[in-house]
């Protein structure tokens, strides 16, 4: 029983370790609801809904063959003909999602290619499929990049986006070496998660029970609630990723 011998083993216990720290550490996204096993399991082994870096043509600067992952239409992107591995660079990584101008005009401050904003567009193509909701469910259509006209619901998918990135990077990304060859994607990564994993289709996972209660042991301990980014360095950040409770419907 000592014997760390199966992979299993070792996956899970950081698997438990993962969702203690979701629990403790990301109330901003999961709030008092929390998450267990079953919230992305559902009883099977593996989760159903999972994502591992598309196959591709490697060199991502040749134009022989190479659609840059659009005009192929994929469910992840609502079987539209945008970029379908939008995960790779938001929810493996850090790129910038924002691509809506604060302005009329070029700023070297806010510089977005349209390649970009359509992979952007392709991850909120995903997070509508897999919380069964459309773009003002977050946004407000006069204006989609104001904070202060948005709806709650996005200071949550805020969070709910670096949740997932620290899932992706902290948990499953360093068991590379420990999954075996089946348990992986066309390049070798081990599959991750993303919005769909958890959600499923319904905007509160599970349809916002909880089974916490009956699962003490995976609450985990207290911990700082994530900052947004730049809060920090004392940077000027809106103030419902500061205090997203203080967002209001009315507003």
């Amino acid at each position: 029983m000592a014997s760390d011998e199966k992979y299993t083993k070792v996956v899970a216990r950081r698997m438990l370790q993962m969702t203690r720290t979701i629990n403790g550490k990301w109330s901003s996204h999961v709030q008092k609801t929390g998450v267990t096993c079953y919230t992305c399991h559902r009883g099977n082994a593996v989760p159903t809904y999972k994502w591992a870096i598309a196959e591709g043509v490697e060199d991502p600067d040749t134009i022989v063959r190479n659609k840059h992952g659009q005009n192929t239409p994929n469910v992840s992107v609502g079987y539209a003909s945008l970029p379908y591995d939008p995960f790779q660079s938001y929810l493996a990584g850090k790129a910038q999602i924002r691509v809506a101008s604060s302005s009329q005009y070029p700023s070297p401050n806010h510089v977005v290619s349209i390649k970009d904003a359509e992979k952007s567009y392709g991850l909120m193509m995903h997070m509508s499929t897999a919380l069964g909701v459309n773009c003002t469910y977050c946004h407000n259509s006069q204006s989609f990049r104001s904070w202060s006209l948005s709806r709650p619901q996005r200071a949550t998918a805020y969070y709910g986006i670096r949740m997932v990135r620290d899932a992706n990077e902290g948990y499953i990304t360093p068991l590379t070496a420990v999954f075996p060859a089946y348990r992986k994607g066309p390049h070798g990564d081990p599959y991750k998660v993303n919005c769909q994993t958890c959600h499923q289709g319904q905007s509160k996972p599970l349809g916002g029970y909880s089974m916490l209660a009956d699962n003490p042991t995976l609450k985990g301990p207290p911990m700082p609630t994530a900052a947004p980014e730049g809060g920090a360095a004392g940077a000027a950040v809106p103030a419902v990723l500061a205090n997203p409770q203080a967002m209001t419907k009315q507003q």
